[in-house]
């Protein structure tokens, strides 16, 4: 159960990160939302792969 929830939030962020770079790529500031995108896409995925 804490395993299927670890990653549910995982992707969550990983998702988060992703609706933030397709939102962000209309924007008038495409590069900065997109800088700010791969940090809970980074996060995410750091915490889904990384160590348990």
């Amino acid at each position: 159960m804490n395993t299927a929830v670890a990653y549910a939030i995982s992707a969550f962020m990983v998702g988060f990160g992703l609706w933030i770079l397709i939102v962000g790529l209309s924007s008038s500031a495409p590069v900065l939302w997109a800088c700010a995108a791969l940090i809970p896409i980074a996060v995410g995925l750091a915490s889904a792969i990384g160590p348990s």
